[in-house]
This record gives C-alpha cells, sequence and structure tokens, in this order.
C-alpha cells in the first residue's frame, strides 16, 4: 500500500508540471494543497471526524478532478508504478480507458 501511495504521489508531481493537463485543472488541485496545509479549515479539526473529513474530501475532490483531465493516455505514458496499481487508481478516481 505504501508503494502505491509514492507511486501516486510522484504521478500528481507529474500532473502538475505536464503541459498536457488543463490549467484550470492544475489550478483547483494547487488551490486544494494550499488549503490542505493551511490552518484554516471550513469545519474544524476539533469536531470529531468531521474535521477530518473535510480536508479528505477537498483532496480526494481535487485530485481526481486533475486526473480526469489529464485523461487515461497521459496518466498512461506517467505511471512509474504496477499494472495493478495503475487499475486501481483508474478504478478508484473513475477514468475511463
Amino acid at each position: 500500500m505504501l508503494r502505491f501511495a509514492v507511486d501516486v504521489i510522484l504521478l500528481l508531481k507529474d500532473l502538475a508540471v505536464d503541459p498536457r493537463v488543463p490549467r484550470e485543472d492544475k489550478l483547483v488541485a494547487g488551490a486544494a494543497a494550499a488549503y490542505l496545509v493551511s490552518p484554516v479549515d471550513l469545519v474544524p479539526g476539533v469536531i470529531p471526524a468531521l474535521g477530518q473529513l473535510d480536508d479528505l474530501a477537498v483532496g480526494v475532490l481535487a485530485t481526481r478532478r486533475l486526473l480526469i483531465g489529464a485523461g487515461y493516455d497521459v496518466i498512461y505514458g506517467l505511471w512509474r508504478g504496477s499494472e495493478e496499481g495503475l487499475a486501481l487508481l483508474l478504478t478508484l478516481s473513475g477514468v475511463q480507458e
């Protein structure tokens, strides 16, 4: 699982600088990253479970948008992990071949 997480992080880094990925998707991903490291939250972290769920939702939605915007061919070309990992990523994100 750790290897898969590293592969996804490397893919996201590569997508952020790839010219084939739409600029607006990169901006959304950048704004989400800034929100995640910011001390300001929509739902305060002191509220059990809900405080972390907003961060999770922001991260997942921004990542999904970036992957869908990139498309299968770009993701396939940049993916460094296993075929099984790629299949899992595509399934979870909803990217179609």
